[in-house]
């Protein structure tokens, strides 16, 4: 265990520990809207800038979620450089996705009403926080979905644009701050075209009822297993299995 000062307070983490993680548990108010516990951290939004540093040097703005707990780090959150930053990568994202709830209400949180940036017609409302690929790599081992292109083309779509990858499992649609994605829905219209044999449930396909088949034509909603799956989670019972695997608490 090391130990660091945020805002003043002392405060005990395990080295290496992502910085957001240790704010967030010790009660700090962080913004981020692509971190998420279970998977490695990407700093993609760039909404926890903090401003970190060793004592008695100039501390720098850095993104909480991909830097580490250091011994005697010095974290300041509320700082004007903080907030001046945070404003602009807000007006930034609501140049991608203007329209999205929780993304106008953080804006506005900060102060931010509009945006001076042009929209960002394609892809529309996506903010390519990354969410989506790594759960579907690092948790579902799937790779049914990821980044193409470069620069202001860069999107996210299926490899090869084929969705036969694609389980339907619904993790990446679960952590999507935007809900733009809707892959399970266009999965499960595909399975009903199987032969009876061939329809695995869900589940089954993910690895968590091996050999089950559908007996409800993917109909989930009406689904007892679903229901026995998904009672008590958080996100997904996948994602929640790897992050209570890791040893998380919640």
């Amino acid at each position: 265990m090391i130990r660091l000062n945020v805002q003043g307070r002392a405060i005990t983490a395990e080295r290496g520990e992502s910085l957001l993680d240790v704010l967030r548990r010790e009660g700090f108010e962080v913004p981020s809207l692509c971190h998420h516990e279970a998977l490695t951290p990407y700093g993609a939004c760039r909404l926890c800038l903090v401003e970190a540093g060793k004592p008695g040097r100039r501390p720098r703005l850095t993104t909480a979620c991909d830097h580490p707990a250091l011994p005697d780090l010095v974290v300041l959150l509320d700082t004007d450089k903080v907030g001046r930053a945070r404003r602009l990568v807000l007006e930034l994202l609501l140049a991608h996705a203007p329209d999205v709830p929780n993304i106008v209400e953080l804006a506005r949180s900060y102060g931010v009403e509009q945006t001076r940036f042009d929209r960002v017609e394609t892809p529309r409302d996506c903010i390519l926080c990354g969410l989506c690929e790594r759960v579907c790599r690092e948790v579902v081992s799937a790779c049914a979905i990821g980044f193409a292109g470069r620069g202001h083309v860069r999107r996210v779509e299926h490899p090869y644009d084929d969705p036969q990858s694609c389980i339907g499992c619904g993790a990446c649609e679960a952590l999507c701050p935007t809900g733009v994605l809707h892959p399970k829905r266009e999965a499960l219209a595909r399975f009903r075209l199987l032969p009876g044999e061939q329809r695995q449930c869900r589940y089954s396909l993910m690895g968590l009822l091996p050999g089950a088949l559908c007996a409800n034509d993917y109909r989930c909603e009406r689904c007892e297993t679903e229901h026995a799956m998904t009672a008590g989670t958080r996100d997904h019972p996948l994602i929640d299995g790897r992050f209570a695997a890791r040893g998380g608490e919640r």
